[in-house]
C-alpha cells in the first residue's frame, strides 16, 4: 500500500517542491483538486483532498510489478478496444467503506486484506461518479488528452494479478496516479489509472478486430503439428489381429507427398519426409492445400514373410464409388398399380378344427441297443 504522511497545513507548505511536471499536468491538478472534493461531498458527505497527481508513462511489466494482491482492480475500456486498469489502493477503499457503514473516516490503519465483489459494489459509485465528473469537465476546459482516462467506462467485477497479466496487451501504458487525504487527514488513500500509450495511433481498420487484441498474446503460444504420411483402411478383424513385429506396407510415392496438419483433415502444408544430421525430418515444398495425396489401401504383413509374400499382395484400386449400387430407374409413386381391397372379417373362411389327441397317430417303438 502506498501511504503519503500525514501532515499539518503548515509543514505541508515547508515541504520540498514537487517534481517537475509535463505541459498541461498544472491544468489537469488544479481540475482534479476542485473535481475530486466536490464529488466525494456530492454522494457520500466524505472530505477528500487531492495531495498529489503523478501522471508517467510505463511498460506492460512495470504495471503488473506495481500492482499488489491487496489493490482493488476493475478493467476500464474505451469504444470495446482499448482495455486499461483501475486501481484503489486499500487505504481509499476502507476509507469509503467507512464512511458508508460508520458515517465517518476512521484513524484506525487500514487491515491488509483480498478485496472481494462485495468491495465492488461499495466503492463503485463513488469511482463512477470521479471518472464522469473529471472527464466531463476536463472536456469542456479543452483538456481531454491530458486526462488518460477520458472517455473510458468501468466493467463489473474484479480482477486478481494473474488475471491481470492475461488480460493487458503487451505494450506502454500512461498512468494517473491521484493521492488523496480522507476524512480531514484520517486516511490516505490511492486511485490510479492506467490506459495504453498507443491506444489513439492504432488505425482503425485494425483496432476494433478481435485477432489484433489477441495476437501479442497468442503467437508465443504452443501449436502441435503432424505429419501425415497416408491413411489406408482396414477390416476390423484385421486391425484387431495386428501384433507387435506386424508391417503395415505403404506406397513410396506417400514419402514425398507427405502434409502437416494442425487438426485431422486440414492440412497446412505439404512436404516429404527426410532427415537432418540422423534426425527425421520434413521439407516442405507447398504451403496450403494443393489437393489431398492419393491414399494407398494395403494390409498387415507379418514381420518374417517373405518379400515375394509382400509383393503378391494385391492393392486396392477400386475406387469406394465403384462399390455403390448402380442407379435403377424407380416408377413414380403415382404410377402404381392400386391394391385389392382386403375382404371384411365375416367373408374369411373358417380354420379347419385341429386333430386332437386321440387323433394323432403312434410312433413305432425304437429297436434295442
Amino acid at each position: 500500500m502506498s501511504t503519503l504522511a500525514r501532515a499539518s497545513p503548515l509543514k505541508r507548505r515547508l515541504a520540498p517542491p514537487r517534481p517537475v511536471r509535463g505541459v498541461g499536468d498544472g491544468a489537469v491538478e488544479a481540475l482534479l483538486r476542485v473535481e475530486v472534493p466536490r464529488a466525494a461531498d456530492q454522494l457520500l458527505a466524505m472530505q477528500a483532498d487531492v495531495q498529489a497527481v503523478t501522471l508517467s508513462t510505463m511498460e506492460h511489466s512495470a504495471v503488473v510489478a506495481a500492482l499488489s494482491r491487496h489493490d482493488l482492480i476493475c478493467l476500464i475500456s474505451r469504444n470495446a478496444r482499448d482495455v486499461g486498469l483501475l486501481v484503489v489502493d486499500i487505504g481509499l477503499l476502507t476509507a469509503l467503506v467507512e464512511i458508508q457503514t460508520l458515517g465517518q473516516v476512521t484513524s484506525v490503519p487500514p487491515k491488509d486484506r483480498v478485496p472481494t465483489r462485495t468491495d465492488a459494489v461499495v466503492f463503485s459509485d463513488m469511482v463512477d461518479k470521479w471518472m464522469a465528473d473529471i472527464a466531463r469537465v476536463a472536456g469542456e476546459a479543452g483538456l481531454a488528452r491530458d486526462v488518460p482516462f477520458s472517455g473510458f467506462v468501468r466493467e463489473h467485477g474484479i480482477l486478481d494479478l494473474r488475471a491481470v497479466e492475461l488480460t493487458l496487451d503487451p505494450g506502454k501504458y500512461r498512468s494517473m496516479r491521484i493521492a488523496m487525504a480522507l476524512g480531514d487527514d484520517a486516511k490516505v488513500g490511492v486511485m490510479t489509472f492506467f490506459v495504453p500509450a498507443s491506444g489513439g495511433a492504432r488505425s482503425l481498420a485494425d483496432e476494433g478486430t478481435l485477432g489484433t487484441r489477441l495476437r501479442p498474446h497468442l503467437m508465443d503460444a504452443e501449436a502441435g503439428m503432424q505429419a501425415i504420411l497416408t491413411r489406408f483402411e482396414h477390416p476390423l478383424k484385421q486391425v484387431l489381429a495386428l501384433r507387435a513385429g506386424d508391417v503395415l506396407p505403404i506406397d513410396p510415392r506417400c514419402l514425398t507427398h507427405m502434409h502437416l496438419e494442425v487438426r485431422e483433415g486440414v492440412p497446412l502444408a505439404q512436404g516429404r519426409l527426410g532427415q537432418v544430421n540422423g534426425f527425421r525430418a520434413v521439407r516442405l515444398t507447398s504451403v496450403g492445400k494443393e489437393g489431398d495425396p492419393e491414399p494407398f489401401f494395403g494390409a498387415a504383413v507379418p514381420a518374417s514373410a517373405s518379400s515375394t509374400a509382400r509383393e503378391a499382395l494385391p492393392e486396392r484400386t477400386v475406387s469406394p464409388k465403384a462399390l455403390e449400387p448402380p442407379d435403377a430407374d424407380v416408377a413414380p409413386v403415382d404410377d402404381l398399380p392400386d391394391l385389392p381391397d382386403l375382404p371384411d372379417m365375416d367373408a374369411l373362411p373358417d380354420l379347419p378344427d385341429l386333430p386332437g389327441a386321440a387323433d394323432l397317430p403312434d410312433f413305432p417303438d425304437l429297436p434295442g441297443p
